[in-house]
């Protein structure tokens, strides 16, 4: 795979060095609008920076020959970087991924869509709803293309049938997704996030269920001494649970602590909620935690945040060991088809999804159906 960035006095120049360079398989990642200083930074000019990738590396005799040939245009200045690949395995995957989707996205944009005059509304009402929702733009493309084939086959296809066409799509684009339906199989279950998303009431709400409706024996691990109201709010928690609480300050404390548990059926694990956008605050979980223990680890996410975000944080999060996400605050927004998009792009499902602050009764367990059926009543809307 090459990378490559460009500079160009505009798109065109750009794009035309691309094609020449990397060839027709091209696709673009990134631009942007730059201004170029000269003669001291005393004059500066607009230009374009443009990062181009081909995946499959063309030969040095290929490139030599596209680019012996090559004659810029006058006043034509255009300067190019070589990007190093990521050395990580788990980013090129998903640089390759995000290749694909951008060839599919420029096939789209390029091809002339001619569709029939006589496609029902409905047809256009699903286009619009899908379009609106954190379904990736490709994605969405792909379904309606479908659509479209199956009914001009016969120039008719009711709304029911394309409702359940886009159900089954959905469906087969998450079978590599996985949901474990038993989060109680290891001993110790910890909760990780950033502030806000309400991982300790969310705690509370699985330390609950598994005392109450399964029968097993739980205590409860805090290592979030950033704030004193959450050691107090657990505290409030395992007196009513009737169980046995540690605060921990140091991974010699936590260590400790699970010692003194280790007769427990489970253990739920309560971190600090920060700022996890800063790689700093992560690295200083990890040095308490033993996340490579009998422990199964949960990302807690909350709908009402943006999808990009919730990228950066599980990003930030991922080489902790991320088992599965749970999803909070749904009775708190109107769209949850970020959490579709965030599992379908880590191949991680939801164990469970917070619809409420009641404990232990808003905690409900997903399934990969659930899920699909969840943005299926959105797009209905």
């Amino acid at each position: 795979m090459k990378v490559k960035k460009y500079k160009a006095e505009n798109m065109q120049q750009a794009m035309q060095l691309v094609r020449l360079e990397l060839g027709d398989d091209a696709v673009i990642l990134h631009s942007k609008a730059v201004k170029t200083s000269r003669f001291f930074g005393l004059l500066s000019k607009k230009g374009v920076e443009v990062i181009a990738a081909v995946d499959e590396e063309p030969s040095n005799q290929i490139v030599k020959t596209k680019t012996a040939h090559m004659r810029p245009e006058k006043d034509m200045q255009v300067s190019k970087e070589t990007i190093s690949s990521p050395t990580n395995m788990g980013e090129q995957d998903k640089l390759l991924d995000s290749i694909q989707e951008m060839k599919k996205m420029m096939k789209g944009l390029t091809k002339e869509k001619q569709r029939d005059p006589l496609l029902p509304d409905y047809f256009f009402h699903l286009e619009e709803n899908l379009s609106k929702t954190d379904i990736n733009a490709v994605q969405v493309e792909e379904m309606m293309d479908r659509l479209y084939e199956k009914w001009s086959e016969n120039r008719t296809l009711p709304y029911k049938s394309m409702l359940e066409l886009v159900e089954s799509q959905m469906l087969q684009s998450m079978e590599e997704v996985t949901f474990d339906q038993n989060p109680y199989k290891k001993k110790f279950i910890c909760l990780v996030g950033p502030t806000g998303v309400g991982k300790t009431t969310t705690l509370a709400k699985l330390a609950a269920n598994a005392a109450l409706k399964k029968g097993k024996s739980i205590g409860f691990i805090t290592t979030d001494t950033y704030r004193i109201a959450a050691i107090e709010q657990l505290k409030t928690y395992a007196s009513i649970l009737e169980a046995p609480i540690e605060v921990c300050y140091s991974a010699e404390d936590f260590s400790a602590a699970k010692n003194k548990l280790s007769h427990l059926d489970v253990v739920f694990i309560d971190t600090a909620g920060r700022n996890f956008l800063n790689e700093h605050f992560v690295e200083e979980l990890k040095e308490v935690l033993n996340f490579k223990d009998e422990m199964t680890t949960f990302l807690v996410l909350s709908l009402t945040s943006k999808l990009s975000d919730m990228k950066k944080i599980t990003d930030q999060f991922w080489n902790v060991g991320i088992h599965q996400f749970i999803f909070t605050k749904k009775d708190e927004t109107t769209s949850i088809s970020s959490m579709y998009e965030i599992s379908r792009m880590y191949k991680k499902g939801a164990a469970f999804v917070t619809d409420g602050q009641n404990v232990p009764e808003d905690l409900i367990p997903f399934t990969k159906d659930l899920m699909v059926r969840s943005i299926m009543e959105e797009i209905q809307e």
